[in-house]
């Protein structure tokens, strides 16, 4: 195997150790039914000896679309990624904030488990951030 391939090997075993470690939490905080799709599409494609690279790519994207900055590799990033122990997949804080960025409301992501928060002038949800 080329180098390069080997990277990309490591980088997808990586992601499935953070998705893994973090499925749940990712199934939660994910709004849009595609981005949940796109787990329940993983978990399929691991389960049944699918296109996994493929389809970590496809959750990468939705995660990102969702405005986590960091995405599935978020907590595989240096060099503490390790798949035996896990070490290193973790995941910083996340934090709702104005989604219309006029104000300076916040609720910490870890104190809203059930739903994501609400504009309280019209309702809109919250926008989720990684810190």
């Amino acid at each position: 195997m080329s180098d390069f391939a080997d990277r990309k090997a490591r980088r997808t075993s990586e992601a499935l150790v953070y998705f893994f470690t973090h499925a749940e939490d990712l199934r939660r905080r994910l709004r849009e039914q595609e981005s949940r799709d796109a787990v329940d599409a993983l978990l399929a494609a691991v389960r049944d000896d699918g296109d996994v690279e493929a389809l970590v790519r496809r959750l990468h994207r939705r995660i990102l679309a969702e405005g986590d900055a960091k995405g599935l590799h978020g907590g595989t990033r240096g060099p503490g990624a390790q798949l035996a122990g896990f070490a290193g997949a973790g995941r910083e804080p996340g934090i709702y904030l104005c989604p219309h960025g006029r104000c300076l409301r916040h609720h910490w992501a870890d104190d809203t488990p059930d739903a994501p928060p609400t504009c309280e002038l019209d309702g809109t949800e919250l926008r989720l951030k990684s810190l």
